[in-house]
């Protein structure tokens, strides 16, 4: 992982503050653009903050495999991994959601919604603990999140030719003392700047 400091500075800072509200950082951007990339990333640098566990689900919203995850079943994956036992879980959605938050009222948990469709989707996953945080992605513009959930939004665009070229040449390797002058640059570009497929090409 390299570059987005700007956006990683602002999930930091998020993840440091203190209140009564649970705190929810939604990344969007185009596909490719490194949205899952720095939402793992961070988890891995805030770990320690959320000695309780992280969570984490791919939500299928675009395209990945599948159609959209439903949020009961992802609620029952997430309980049982939070230590129900599975005839503890109720059958309904709200039920589910509603257990989910009162499982986490007292712990310090990470939860990472990946690749998500909208808030409808969202909404049910939700913990209502401050001492929690919630990081989502979507290729949406999540404002109702913002709105209803007070989420901070930080869109991702590709990165810039310096930085894009820098993590091209850091995947390739012993193999950068190869590249001659110019090729990397002319990848990148060709390339988009995007990050998954920079990383492709250097694979």
């Amino acid at each position: 992982f390299s570059g987005r400091a700007r956006q990683m500075e602002q999930a930091l800072a998020l993840a440091g503050e203190t209140g009564d509200a649970l705190r929810v950082l939604a990344l969007d951007g185009i596909p490719g653009v490194g949205k899952t990339a720095l939402a793992v990333h961070f988890a891995h640098r805030v770990a320690a903050r959320f000695p309780d566990g992280q969570l984490f689900v791919d939500l299928r919203g675009f395209g990945s495999g599948g159609s959209p995850r439903d949020p009961g079943e992802v609620l029952c994956e997430f309980l049982e991994a939070l230590g129900v036992r599975r005839w503890r879980v109720p059958a309904s959605t709200e039920s589910r959601a509603a257990l989910f938050r009162s499982v986490l009222a007292d712990r310090k948990v990470l939860v990472v919604l990946d690749n998500a469709l909208d808030l409808k989707q969202i909404r049910p996953l939700l913990p209502g603990s401050p001492l929690c945080m919630v990081v989502v992605t979507s290729r949406r513009r999540l404002s109702g999140l913002a709105a209803a959930h007070g989420a901070r939004l930080v869109g991702l665009d590709v990165p810039a030719p310096a930085e894009a070229a820098e993590s091209f040449l850091r995947r390739l390797g012993p193999a950068r003392a190869d590249a001659r002058a110019g090729v990397a640059e002319d990848i990148v570009e060709r390339c988009g700047r995007l990050p998954l497929a920079l990383a492709v090409a250097a694979a």
